[in-house]
């Protein structure tokens, strides 16, 4: 056989064999599952307004077809990049479909002057509405509605007001000590500072003027979304919270001796809350626009909902989240130091794939001692341990929107779950392919184990450390470091 035949022949059988198929969108499906049949389920405090009142409330309205995640087809077969932008069409396209007969009864009380204004949402087939309380019973009335909720004043965030505080020396070198004790300057000299990451945060607000945030907020109509005030712009003016948390993930102002965990990520930003106060229907926008719209790689939750135990009423969202391949990372709660103590949404359990847990983050103070706040364990929802892992979190130095450069000292696991956010930001422009479920699987192996051997119920696995989850993922499968091109929102 001649020695030119055998190339051309193996050449032939590699052209005409099958090639593998990569996933894509068209091969997934979501489904719909029905919940009970009538009557609908109305909050017994939204009830007893509607009797008292002719103004027009702030409502949810919950149809009786849900998008059921674990009925899924093809997600798993979906990198998480192409997860972020597939799984919200899909969610859009079969929710639009559940809301036709809905959608045109609600248009036609707004004809009537009974609803003010409304949004169909798509990361849970609800609406949000500001309606009157006729409105609110013709609603109540129609067979696909499930329940109708109204908004509750109650307190959400997980730290009071704060008064400015000037950036001591100090306070800065401590600032950079503890970004030594979790591994962040080591990955900054390798390169990984988070650049090509993208971090959002859902809460009071986030200042774009701020000297530590203004040269990394993305931009653009994708970029900043107000539910409750209508601000056009970033601002955080009446609180500070938001700014603070972004300052702890993505900080990046490399003149002072202050920076973020992923100085080199960009944030974006949706306000939840009615300055302090906790709003079901502000919280729902953003959390569909978080899925819809800003779609980030990390999503910083760092406040509560206000009551105790386990509140399954954002569980829905968390889910859509997590099927859309964001990391999801959350603040453990400041209820501690009592058994027990963890606070929802970071306390849930049997989450969207089968059985996952959230990301829940602890505070340490500067020595490794927990945050005496912190919420402890055992986690009342569930036997997995609580929280994941802890971060820097008490009197650590954040940015505070009094100006373009106003600082001051802050304690809470808000701040540790900006650290948190930050460093999963490193994981991911180091491992881009990675799936949301393999980096947190990265940050709580990579853990430093504080107190007790093992997972305990003050340190979880431990203090999150960059490099030995850097390692950790080296090791993983699946975890490719070529970073893909991004398509700017």
């Amino acid at each position: 056989m001649s020695r030119w035949r055998l190339p051309l022949f193996l050449v032939a059988i590699a052209l005409l064999a099958p090639r593998p198929t990569r996933a894509s969108c068209s091969s997934a499906r979501l489904f719909l599952g029905a919940r009970a049949a009538p009557p609908v389920f109305m909050a017994a405090d939204l009830a007893g307004r509607l009797d008292h009142t002719v103004e027009a409330l702030r409502v949810t309205i919950d149809l009786r077809e849900q998008i059921d995640w674990n009925r899924s087809i093809g997600l798993d077969k979906l990198g998480r990049r192409e997860r972020i932008d597939c799984v919200p069409r899909l969610a859009q396209g079969i929710t639009s479909r559940s809301q036709r007969t809905v959608r045109r009864v609600i248009r036609r009380l707004q004809e009537q002057g009974q609803i003010d204004r409304w949004q169909a949402l798509t990361i849970v087939n609800r609406f949000v509405a500001r309606a009157t309380p006729a409105a609110i019973r013709a609603l109540a009335r129609l067979p696909d509605v499930a329940s109708i909720s109204g908004d509750s004043r109650a307190e959400g965030l997980l730290e009071p007001p704060p008064k400015p505080d000037r950036t001591e020396e100090d306070a800065a070198l401590e600032r950079a000590r503890r970004m030594g004790r979790i591994g962040a300057p080591e990955a900054w000299r390798d390169g990984i500072d988070g650049t090509g990451v993208l971090v959002g945060i859902i809460d009071s607000g986030a200042s774009r003027e701020h000297e530590q945030l203004r040269h990394n907020f993305r931009g653009g109509a994708s970029s900043w979304f107000d539910p409750v005030n209508d601000a056009p712009a970033p601002r955080d003016v009446e609180f500070g919270h938001g700014t603070a948390v972004l300052s702890c993930a993505v900080a990046a102002n490399s003149g002072r001796s202050f920076v973020g965990v992923a100085p080199g990520a960009r944030w974006i930003a949706a306000v939840g809350f009615d300055s302090r106060w906790y709003s079901a229907t502000g919280i729902s926008a953003a959390a569909d626009w978080m899925f819809r719209v800003g779609k980030p790689d990390v999503l910083a939750i760092p406040w509560r909902i206000p009551g105790e135990g386990c509140d399954d009423s954002l569980r829905p969202l968390v889910d859509a989240w997590r099927a859309a391949g964001m990391v999801v990372v959350f603040a453990a709660g400041n209820s501690g130091p009592a058994p027990g103590s963890g606070v929802s949404p970071a306390n849930y359990t049997g989450l969207y794939p089968g059985d996952g847990i959230p990301l829940s983050v602890g505070a340490i103070d500067g020595d490794g001692s927990p945050y005496e706040h912190s919420s402890r364990g055992p986690n009342p929802c569930g036997s997995e341990a609580f929280p994941s892992v802890v971060a820097p979190g008490e009197n650590v130095l954040v940015a505070f929107p009094i100006g373009v450069a106003g600082y001051r000292l802050a304690s809470g696991t808000s701040y540790a779950t900006g650290y948190v956010a930050g460093a999963a930001a490193l994981l991911l422009q180091r491992f881009p392919l990675a799936g949301a479920d393999q980096i947190e699987t990265a940050l709580r192996q990579g853990a430093v184990d504080l107190g007790s051997t093992g997972p305990d119920e003050t340190y979880g696995h431990g203090l999150i450390n960059v490099p030995r989850s850097l390692q950790w993922l080296q090791k993983a499968p699946g975890s490719a470091r070529t970073r893909p091109e991004r398509q700017e929102q």
